[in-house]
């Protein structure tokens, strides 16, 4: 292939150095090389609804649907990443159970019953962000499964779904994880980067992180 390339350049060009031609190629095989290198595996997906446009969305209530120390640490993440990643105001909590639904049916265009939640829970809110941990193993190696849906107040329907996967058995994980608690304010916890790996609250935001960046 660089052979290819040189010729074809000394064709072009005949009054270039050999040597010259041939540093050129073989720069430009690499910049090639650079240039299809894959992106890194997604590690969370979202479904939108084909009206998501439509919406006026700009207050967002957070619905808690679980009152335990990893849903505050859920609700807490939610907070910090999604008032980074978007121009949503993100109003008081509310702490309830919506129904009886497993959350795997809770796909886009399900519609949420407002009527089970009291008035004060949506007043002067455009939607609702719902987060909730779907699997989860704490001990080592961890993993998690996090789930988070945006229902707008208006129609009840789930306008924007999303599911993040995050295993730290798998190498490209443990290192995009420890890249990103480098880039925190605080750095590494400990002095440790591996220390993230055992976290449940790290890993629980660093989850909410890959979801924040799809709405």
């Amino acid at each position: 292939m660089p052979l290819l390339l040189v010729l074809g350049l000394e064709a072009l060009q005949p009054g270039l150095p050999t040597m010259d031609i041939r540093k050129l190629g073989i720069a430009t095989v690499v910049l090639c090389g650079c240039v299809i290198a894959p992106d890194p595996r997604p590690l969370a997906s979202a479904t939108i609804a084909s009206d998501f446009q439509t919406y006026s969305i700009r207050r967002v209530g957070l619905l808690r649907l679980h009152d335990d120390d990893l849903h505050h640490a859920l609700d807490r993440a939610v907070r910090i990443e999604f008032l980074e990643a978007s121009d949503y105001v993100i109003a008081p909590t509310y702490v309830g159970a919506l129904s009886s639904q497993a959350p795997s049916e809770r796909r886009s265009g399900w519609t949420l019953s407002l009527e089970a939640l009291p008035p004060e829970a949506l007043e002067g809110l455009d939607a609702l962000l719902i987060p909730e941990v779907i699997d989860i193993n704490t001990s080592d190696p961890q993993r998690l499964e996090l789930r988070l849906d945006l229902v707008a107040c208006e129609t009840g329907l789930t306008i924007w779904s999303a599911t993040a996967w995050v295993d730290s058995t798998d190498r490209e994980v443990r290192h995009r994880i420890q890249e990103w608690q480098a880039q925190l304010p605080g750095g590494v916890l400990d002095g440790d980067p591996e220390l993230v790996l055992h976290s449940p609250e790290r890993l629980v935001r660093f989850a909410v992180r890959q979801l924040a960046g799809l709405l």
